[in-house]
């Protein structure tokens, strides 16, 4: 039996993004960032709806396993996520991986406006493509959790993604293998990034037992993550 495939698209109006949220993602409190970045982040999310072809799909696997020393098998294929993530998902019943982008229009412009020495406005646009493709993953896991909680009363964990909590980015050449080529505009390079840039993939454990927890930023390494100063300081 094939694994299911769900596609999404969204509109940038779709995701209702806000100010604050773009303030908060630059480090700031929400409705806390100085002048003139409030007037600044409103024109720039005026302009998105035209630079964003936002995309995404989840990958049910029909045969998923895991091993909580570290690892979990979909659709015949092992990755290695290691003991942090694998524990997280220790209740899992099934998992679906998923892919998700604002598209390569936003990164386009913001790199176009910082060459010619607009350094604020490309970065606000480049930090607006951070939290257009994380506001369509939530969309697409919320959609997806609707559904399973409607149906066969599943609740859903947390989302995890190569590079992070121990799971080599590496594995991002098998996980990309499971997907159709070039799904949803996605290419990766040699080096297992994704272009374009502003894209996230990963997996989201869900069964009848398990738990979406508070993120625990303070088990991941990679301190280069927006969201992580974010999420700690809320922690606090």
């Amino acid at each position: 039996m094939q694994p299911e495939l769900k596609n999404f698209a969204y509109s940038f109006d779709d995701l209702d993004i806000k100010v604050e949220q773009v303030e908060e993602a630059m480090g700031y409190g929400r409705g806390q960032s100085p002048e003139p970045f409030p007037e600044m982040i409103a024109s720039a999310i005026a302009q998105c709806d035209q630079l964003c072809d936002i995309q995404g799909s989840l990958l049910v696997s029909n045969n998923f396993i895991l091993d909580i020393t570290g690892s979990f098998v979909a659709e015949g294929i092992t990755f290695n996520v290691g003991k942090k993530i694998a524990r997280q998902l220790r209740n899992a019943d099934g998992g679906a991986l998923f892919i998700c982008t604002a598209g390569a229009g936003i990164s386009e412009k913001s790199k176009e406006l910082m060459a010619a020495g607009d350094l604020l406005e490309g970065y606000i646009l480049d930090v607006i493509g951070s939290v257009t493709v994380e506001a369509a993953i939530d969309m697409i896991q919320d959609s997806f959790e609707n559904e399973l909680i409607s149906f066969f009363g599943y609740k859903m964990a947390n989302r995890y993604s190569p590079g992070y909590c121990g799971w080599a980015l590496s594995e991002q050449k098998r996980f990309f293998g499971l997907f159709p080529e070039n799904h949803c505009g996605i290419k990766l390079s040699d080096s297992c990034l994704m272009d374009p840039i502003k894209s996230v993939s990963g997996v989201i454990g869900f069964g009848k037992n398990i738990k979406k927890t508070a993120y625990e930023c303070q088990m991941c390494e990679l301190e280069t993550c927006i969201y992580r100063k974010i999420r700690l300081a809320k922690a606090k």
